[in-house]
Order: structure tokens, then C-alpha cells, then sequence
């Protein structure tokens, strides 16, 4: 990783990327110094948002990196939060732009001087946590509703429906592009840019859905280690119930028993939610539940 590192806060690492600097230095040398670094002050709050919360609901964070149009906090087991958890991490930076946005908007009206850029880093906020909440991967609206959608759907469907919602997105960034273009003779380079931001990372997050997905399931059985206690439900089924579809009911949240009938309805074993997901490699998902008896 090429960059400046730039301190550390216990034992989070802050790097300020190459481009970022060259940007900062960009900026300084037109007079705009104070401007760029208030919208990477803003990125750096926005970010140590989703690093407290994370911290807070027992994750480590290794890095925050701050890159020339935006930054991103590495979070150790991110692969593993469940759905509840995941909303809140990816709430807290949003939020935390609101609430920055709503402070300067109070100086810049309660203030004697200083309008401009109290003005300037209001606008910068609010469109930080604006463009956060758009409902496309990586972005933490995409996040947010991927993991509300995960409570209700099976993961990898939710990961799709996501991704089709950042493809409309992507597909508005290249009208809006053409608009301009076709409007002003100007080329929407920001535009242009995020859509090919939305394009690539959506078919990534496609891709790494099924992946994530049994990361998410195999942590579970950590979690229970080391908390001994964990909310549990039970999916009762039948014994000749295929895995692929049990599974697609066995969500991130909680740990599950799995209650194995007959067809008389009488219970002919209970197997845990670790015993499916370790035997799983060798029987495959096509196998019949009373397999893993």
C-alpha cells in the first residue's frame, strides 16, 4: 500500500494515500489548500464514524485511509458482521456527515465572518453523507440495504437485488453525463467517474456475495466461543429437506438448530447450525438433510 503514514489513535493506523497528498498540494498551490483540507477533515470524520461504531460492537480496526475523493476504514471480520451490525457500521458514517452538515450550517448563519467556508463545508458534508446513502455497492447505503434486505431474503439474492439497484444508478450517471455533454458541449468527468466506480464494484460485491456469505455463517461459531451465548432459533425440517434450500432460511443473525422430523412428524435429530456448515464442503449442496445425521 503506497502512502503516508500518518500516526496512530490507539491502535488504529491513519494513512494518507499518495494521490491525496499530490491533490492536497494540487489544491495549495491554487489557493484552495484550506477548502481540500476541510472536505478530507470531513472524510476523516465521516470514516471515524464507522471505526467507533465498529470498535464499539467488538470489531478491530487496522487502518483509516484518506484517498483524493473519499477514504475507507479496514475492519478486521467486516466479512463476518451479521445484518444488525452491519446497518450500524455502515449507519454511523452518514450520520456523522448530517450531524457535521447541521454544525456549520449553524456557524455559517450564527457567525460573524467566515460564511464562505462554513458554507463551503456544510455543502461538502451534506453531500458526503448524500452520496454514501445511495443505494449501490460498495457505498454505505448499498450496505445498509443489503443487510436489511439479507434479514428478509437469502444473502446472495440480496447481494443481486443490491447490485441491479447500483446498475440504474450507474446507468443515471451516464445519462446525467450525456445531458450535460448534449446540453453544454462539457464532459461530466465526476459522473463519468462514478459510473464506472458503480459498474466495477457492483460486479465485484456479485461475485464475492457467495464467498461473504459463508464467511458470515462460519463466524458464528467464533462468536458463540468466545461470548459462550448467542440468541438462537430452530428451523424444523424434513428428513428428506435438500441443504440448498435449508439454507436460504438460515440467516446471519442468531445461531440455528435445525429440528429433523420424519414423515410422521416424529423427531429424529437435531443437528447444529456448525455441523451443516463443516460437513458441507464434502456432501455438497444438493445432499439430503438426514445425511448429516
Amino acid at each position: 500500500m503506497s502512502g503516508l503514514r500518518a500516526g496512530k489513535i490507539g491502535s488504529v493506523q491513519f494513512i494518507l494515500n499518495n494521490w491525496f497528498l499530490v491533490l492536497l498540494l494540487t489544491f495549495s498551490l491554487v489557493g484552495l489548500g484550506l477548502k481540500a483540507l476541510g472536505v478530507f477533515l470531513s472524510v476523516l470524520w465521516h470514516e471515524g464514524a464507522h471505526a467507533l461504531v465498529a470498535i464499539a460492537l467488538g470489531y478491530e480496526v487496522r487502518e483509516i485511509e484518506l484517498l483524493p475523493f473519499g477514504g475507507v476504514a479496514r475492519i478486521e471480520r467486516m466479512n463476518e458482521a451479521g445484518s444488525i451490525s452491519e446497518i450500524a457500521m455502515a449507519a454511523a458514517g452518514p450520520l456523522a456527515s448530517l450531524v457535521a452538515a447541521a454544525a456549520f450550517c449553524f456557524l455559517r448563519k450564527w457567525t460573524d465572518g467566515g460564511e464562505e467556508i462554513w458554507g463551503f463545508l456544510y455543502q461538502a458534508n451534506f453531500m458526503l453523507a448524500l452520496f454514501n446513502l445511495l443505494p449501490a455497492l460498495p457505498l454505505d447505503g448499498g450496505r445498509i440495504a443489503r443487510a436489511w434486505l439479507a434479514m428478509r431474503l437469502e444473502y446472495g439474492k440480496a447481494t443481486l437485488m443490491v447490485v441491479r439497484m447500483g446498475k440504474f444508478i450507474t446507468l443515471g450517471m451516464l445519462l446525467w453525463a450525456g445531458w450535460d455533454f448534449w446540453h453544454s458541449s462539457s464532459i461530466n468527468l465526476s459522473a463519468l467517474v462514478a459510473a464506472g466506480f458503480f459498474y466495477v464494484t457492483s460486479k465485484q460485491e456479485n461475485a464475492l456475495a457467495r464467498f461473504r456469505h459463508m464467511r458470515i455463517m462460519a463466524g458464528k461459531k467464533r462468536r458463540l466461543i468466545d461470548r459462550s451465548i448467542l440468541p438462537a432459533a430452530a428451523l424444523a425440517v424434513t428428513n428428506n429437506a435438500i441443504l440448498r434450500d435449508i439454507v436460504k432460511s438460515i440467516k446471519a443473525e442468531g445461531y440455528y438448530l435445525l429440528v429433523v422430523i420424519d414423515k410422521d412428524q416424529k423427531i429424529v435429530g437435531v443437528l447444529t447450525e456448525t455441523e451443516v456448515w463443516e460437513e458441507l464442503p464434502k456432501r455438497g449442496l444438493y445432499a439430503r438433510i438426514d445425511e448429516f445425521l
